[in-house]
């Protein structure tokens, strides 16, 4: 069994089952996977394998763990196909024999994060069936941030003109 994590840019990073746990989060210590994200909890969710049967729980993160977009409270057996979203990252767990997708270009230097750990670039993957509520990324994500700060200041300059000039 290896569990397989994606990012928001679509860099994938294979973690095998070395122990029955695996452990992810934003920590640099104690966890057997780091999710650098600031939407990741320091020690986020555990996946424990249990006689081949493997399960997820959330560890009390603050923005929680979702399986197929449902949040979970407490432990959860997933099912092949299941996908489990942890901040911006995207995880799945696989059997040893299943490739991620044939003639994939070859693994990327293996990151500081994980010496243990394969990353390779792949392509997307296709949507899951069903309809799906995106989640903001990157450029969007940037422009809400932008707007929301935009406004704030607007309103604080109208206040400040109305405050220096008397206006009611």
């Amino acid at each position: 069994m290896k569990l397989v994590i994606e990012d928001e840019a679509g860099t994938r990073s294979v973690v095998p089952f070395a122990s029955d746990a695996i452990v992810v989060g934003r920590a640099s210590e104690g966890v057997t996977f780091r999710l650098g994200d600031r939407n990741v909890s320091r020690r986020h969710a555990r996946f424990v394998r249990q006689n081949g049967t493997v399960f997820v729980e959330d560890l009390g993160s603050l923005t929680g763990t979702r399986v197929n977009g449902e949040r979970i409270t407490g432990r959860r057996k997933l099912r092949p196909g299941d996908l489990v979203q942890i901040g911006d990252y995207d995880l799945a767990v696989l059997a040893e024999g299943d490739a991620a997708v044939p003639g994939a270009p070859p693994p990327l230097p293996v990151g500081a994060h994980d010496p243990n750990a394969i990353t390779t670039r792949l392509p997307a993957r296709p949507a899951p069936p069903g309809p799906v509520r995106a989640r903001p990324r990157g450029a969007l994500r940037l422009s809400i941030f932008a707007g929301a700060v935009a406004l704030a200041l607007g309103a604080a300059a109208g206040w400040a003109v109305g405050t220096l000039t008397g206006a009611r």
